[in-house]
Order: C-alpha cells, then structure tokens, then sequence
C-alpha cells in the first residue's frame, strides 16, 4: 500500500513539475509588455528571400526575420531572449538557437535577427511571440514581403 501511494505522490509531483515547466504562448497577448520596470516594444519585419543563388538549382527560399525591441527607457543587460515562436494559420514553429541572434544596438534598442528555411505562404499574415525573461511579447498580423 505505502509504495502504491509513494507512486501516486511521485507521480502527481512530475505531472505538475511538466505542466507547470510548459511555457504556452497567450497569442492575444500585445505587442507592448512591462518587463524588469521598463516597457519593452516589439516591431517585426518578415521578408522572403528568393533572389537566385549562383550554382544551385534547388529552391533556396529562405525567410528573413528582424525583431526590434524598443524602449524609451533602458533595456536591462540581463533580459534573457528566450524563444522566438512562428505562427501562420493553425502551424506554429518555434525558431532553434542556430535560426537568430540577438543584437543589442544600444541601450534602447535590440534586435532578434533570424533566418530560416521554413516555408511560408506570403500570401497570408504571420504572428510572432517572443518570450522575454518568462514573458511574452506578441505581434500579431505581419505582412511578409518578398525580395526578388
């Protein structure tokens, strides 16, 4: 009996732990969010490259992302960017460590550039969640360009 209900409490404990550990994205969430007492900003731009490359016949369309984070006070160095989540209709990815990186161009101003060969439908609109420090910062409805 005692090792049934030391199962059942072991169990119950790491169920809690996983969903508790499981980070979900509040797509409703705006594109404005105070973090560390600053408010923090996301402005996206998303564009598809299909300019040719030389000596490769496959399909090489790839697309770009750039991801500001504005503030008109100072970002805190010790924000953690971490994850970057695509959504385009039901379809959501989240971008690897190897798709962007973080460029921090002054204290007011970062940038999550990133590129992956994910494939889009530039015809339809994209929705973008950055989790920041355990919060997130959602835009919603990104036109995606194309650059020939």
């Amino acid at each position: 009996m005692k090792k049934v209900l030391f199962t059942s409490v072991m169990m119950m404990a790491l169920s809690g732990c996983q969903m508790t550990s499981e980070s979900t994205v509040d797509w409703q969430q705006d594109n404005k969010v105070e973090i560390m007492n600053t408010q923090i900003q996301l402005s996206s731009a998303v564009w598809i490259d299909q300019m040719p490359t030389i000596g490769s016949e496959e399909d090489e369309s790839k697309f770009n992302v750039a991801l500001t984070l504005s503030s008109k006070q100072v970002i805190a160095p010790e924000l953690t960017i971490e994850k970057v989540v695509m959504r385009q209709g039901e379809e959501s990815w989240v971008l690897t460590d190897d798709e962007f990186e973080v460029r921090v161009h002054d204290n007011h101003t970062w940038e999550i550039a990133g590129q992956s060969f994910h494939t889009l439908d530039s015809a339809k609109l994209l929705d973008i969640a950055v989790q920041v420090n355990d919060e997130w910062i959602i835009e919603n409805n990104i036109q995606i360009d194309t650059v020939y």
